[in-house]
């Protein structure tokens, strides 16, 4: 268990790094897909809330000291995403395409709606998301197309782990 909290620790943080930098690129209104967000309700649902939530806090740190946000704020906002997605661990089959792109979806909306509760918990001093502007729409959608691709280029990745794993033995 340690070992696989580690790995999903490193890819989250190697997918926010991608978010943050690479993915700049191609930004929309200031909008970019969140792999890390897609990574931690992944994460989440196949392995349930106390790992994928501990996983999205340490991510979410990790975010904190990149960004201009106080200490922990993405934490929070990333552990609440991973909690709420973790109802979906062992209750609904994801499918290859449209159950990841429903829930990349919700999941922006989600992390909008907590960043939007902290924001006005802190006196409206941080940046949250405009409901009524482009930005959260266009991000949305960036997540729901993407997130059918990352489910299923995590799912590659953590079975050929869970195999070497298990063939060494």
């Amino acid at each position: 268990m340690i070992f696989q909290m580690l790995i999903s620790i490193v890819v989250l943080i190697g997918l926010s790094l991608v978010s943050a930098t690479w993915l700049s690129a191609i930004s929309i209104f200031g909008a970019r897909p969140d792999l890390g967000l897609l990574a931690v309700v992944w994460l989440a649902y196949r392995n349930g809330p106390i790992e994928g939530s501990s996983a999205a806090f340490v991510s979410g740190l990790f975010d904190d000291a990149m960004s201009a946000a106080p200490l922990g704020f993405n934490a929070a906002v990333k552990t609440m995403v991973a909690w709420i997605a973790s109802f979906l661990h062992g209750s609904v089959h994801l499918d290859r395409i449209l159950m990841p792109f429903l829930v990349g979806a919700a999941a922006t909306f989600i992390k909008a709606l907590w960043s939007t509760m902290l924001s006005f918990l802190f006196g409206g001093k941080l940046e949250s998301y405009d409901f009524m502007g482009r930005a959260l729409y266009i991000e949305a959608a960036y997540n729901a197309v993407l997130a059918p691709i990352l489910f299923a280029v995590l799912g590659g990745i953590f079975s050929l782990i869970d195999a070497h794993r298990h063939g060494s033995k």
